[in-house]
């Protein structure tokens, strides 16, 4: 009797669990949307019908965030925009070898500038590497697919 009891508790406390994080997804949001975070505290990703947009920061020769996290598959829109004198870009790879072919290559733009890069993410989940093809050493982040 007492193992049925605490099974039955794990079940209820799942189920409750469940419930609040279904509530907590559904009140974050308008309606049709879910928020996905980056690691970089105060900014956020959109996810709306598949559709991702990501605003990416180049200044002084780094990225704003060294993290970015999409759902596989998900149409992704990146707002980048070159506050440096210099020309930046963005593009993606399967790993830190960055060897070609790139996932995507964005053109590089002089700063300071603005473009709006569009491309699919990849379909299999997992780490993806994004840098600056310009400063390869010095622009780099993580793209994770979830």
């Amino acid at each position: 009797m007492g193992l049925s009891r605490v099974v039955l508790f794990k079940a209820v406390l799942a189920a409750m669990t469940l419930g609040v994080l279904s509530a907590l997804l559904a009140c974050s949001s308008a309606p049709g949307t879910s928020t996905l975070s980056s690691t970089t505290p105060g900014t956020k990703t959109t996810l709306v019908s598949g559709t991702v947009t990501i605003s990416l920061v180049a200044q002084n020769t780094a990225f704003n965030k060294s993290t970015l996290i999409v759902p596989a598959g998900a149409s992704v829109t990146i707002d980048f925009n070159n506050k440096d004198s210099v020309p930046h870009n963005f593009s993606l790879y399967a790993n830190s070898s960055a060897t070609p072919p790139a996932i995507f290559q964005g053109p590089a733009i002089a700063g300071p500038a603005t473009t709006t890069y569009k491309f699919t993410a990849p379909a299999t989940p997992g780490t993806y590497f994004f840098r600056c093809d310009i400063h390869p050493s010095q622009m780099t982040g993580s793209f994770v697919v979830q």
